[in-house]
């Protein structure tokens, strides 16, 4: 990894000065937040490990280190992802998002590390603070709300955490922006049957607007069905999914299934925005006479800190545990055909596509996996020791996690696909599973896109989008 520093140039005197972070090198700096009066600038410093956070103060002249203001510990990690927000009118405080309670929140502190107050105590994620109003002392802030599919808008006294408001209520992804007078908010929202709202909130009156209502873009084609679904996993955890069925869908035939899987941390591929969060190719696909079924497993983001730290040192085994819930679910349709099940991921969920054709042959008849990390030692260094440790501290971990490991239990067919300029699953993970597929003489189909990076973009995409799923429909038999 590389070895971090923070340089400050002087525009008047023409030099650079550094903060003076210690001499320790495999730190991670990050969070850097400018004071308001440029005095200070603020630094979350985490350890190698990633289990230790200190939000440290330094002299924006000197360079030197002021005071280490708080510091956050977990057994498993710490991800500080948000800058320190200022308040305007109190340039001495600040807001600090955090999930050290077990879901992001709202915490206000002064510039000393005296922690004024924990502004939200929701048992759901925070994602953003879009602005504050220092007339009124609120804070404004997005967040999913109870039901982690959605977005909303909220807002909470600064000297009253009790009072805190949901603005937007409407079902579904609200992206919104507070006007600069602080007077009203501008609300552009979709959910699964809706293509588009925009709406002006009075902050004032707690009055709503609607500017314009979206038609459905989609009204003269033939598109199928969605519906969204809630399985159970390991006990009593809610698993949010997404079935699409073609137009023409008749519940007595029986259907092929295409799984398109991710399943890894930061992402979150079931919402309740226009389409459910849905690609059109997965609809063209459904048109062919598939069901597209996916599943948000644990891992995934959205959830809270508790669902996502299950991968903990063990990277695949509980995120193919969910898939297999799915895969039961699925099972149970009586419209499915259990033996035609293919499978289709990138990145993470290139990962995941090979981990279930290896760690659980005979379930899918095919599949294709794009970018695919194989062996978590390969992966860049923040990532992977975020959520496995090191291989030193972790032999077990990475060697049960590694695909090189299954490569000889693999059946049906699978396809295999790479940019050649990737830099983020470097083509050393996709060759050397091809190479060990080679040794223990198991047949591999592998398509490599030229000088394209971790993944396929401009109008190749149409030529990998093509491939991918033409694969799948001639080999899912």
């Amino acid at each position: 990894s590389e070895k971090a520093k923070i340089g400050i140039y002087n525009l008047k005197s023409k030099k650079t000065i550094y903060l003076n972070t210690g001499k320790i090198d495999d730190h991670y700096l990050t969070n850097l937040t400018w004071g308001p009066n440029s005095k200070y600038i603020y630094v979350a410093e985490v350890n190698r490990d990633q289990d230790h956070m200190k939000l440290i103060k330094y002299n924006a002249n000197t360079g030197k280190q002021i005071k280490v203001l708080f510091e956050e510990k977990n057994d498993k990690w710490v991800e500080p992802e948000n800058e320190l927000y200022f308040l305007t009118d109190n340039p001495n405080e600040f807001l600090w998002m955090s999930e050290r309670d077990g879901f992001m929140n709202l915490y206000h502190y002064d510039t000393e590390g005296k922690m004024i107050s924990q502004l939200t105590k929701n048992k759901w994620v925070t994602r953003s603070i879009i602005g504050i109003n220092e007339k009124t002392n609120e804070v404004y802030f997005t967040g999913t709300g109870p039901d982690p599919r959605e977005l909303h808008a909220f807002s909470v006294k600064i000297n009253d955490a009790k009072n805190q408001k949901q603005i937007t209520n409407s079902e579904g992804v609200h992206r919104v922006q507070l006007s600069p007078n602080k007077k009203y908010l501008i609300d552009v929202y979709s959910s699964l049957n809706n293509p588009g709202t925009a709406v002006i909130h009075d902050l004032a009156n707690n009055k709503a607007n609607t500017i314009h209502q979206s038609k459905n873009p989609l009204i003269n084609l033939k598109i199928g069905s969605t519906e969204m679904i809630t399985l159970k996993t390991d006990g009593n955890t809610d698993l949010y999914g997404r079935v699409i069925k073609p137009s023409n869908f008749d519940a007595t035939k029986k259907y092929p299934v295409m799984v398109y899987v991710y399943g890894g941390t930061h992402a979150q591929l079931v919402t309740n925005d226009w389409l459910g969060g849905a690609s059109l190719w997965m609809h063209w696909m459904a048109e062919q006479g598939y069901v597209i079924f996916t599943l948000d497993g644990r891992g995934s983001a959205n959830r809270g800190f508790e669902f996502e730290s299950t991968i903990h040192r063990e990277l695949g085994t509980n995120e193919i545990i969910d898939q297999l819930t799915g895969v039961k679910y699925l099972k149970s349709l009586d419209f499915v055909d259990s033996k035609r099940l293919a499978i289709h991921g990138w990145s993470f969920g290139g990962f995941m596509t090979t981990s279930l054709m290896t760690r659980e042959p005979g379930i899918f008849t095919t599949g294709v996996a794009g970018g695919p990390v194989i062996d978590w030692k390969w992966y860049e260094v923040m990532y992977g020791e975020r959520y496995m440790d090191t291989p030193e501290q972790n032999p077990d971990g990475y060697k049960k996690s590694s695909l090189l490991e299954y490569a000889d239990q693999l059946e049906g067919k699978l396809l295999m696909i790479h940019g050649t300029a990737d830099d983020v699953v470097v083509m050393q993970h996709n060759l050397a599973f091809i190479q060990k597929c080679v040794s223990e003489g198991v047949q591999i189909d592998f398509f490599p896109y030229p000088m394209h990076a971790h993944n396929v973009r401009g109008k190749d995409r149409v030529h990998l989008m093509t491939k991918v799923l033409n694969y799948i429909i001639e080999n899912n038999r």
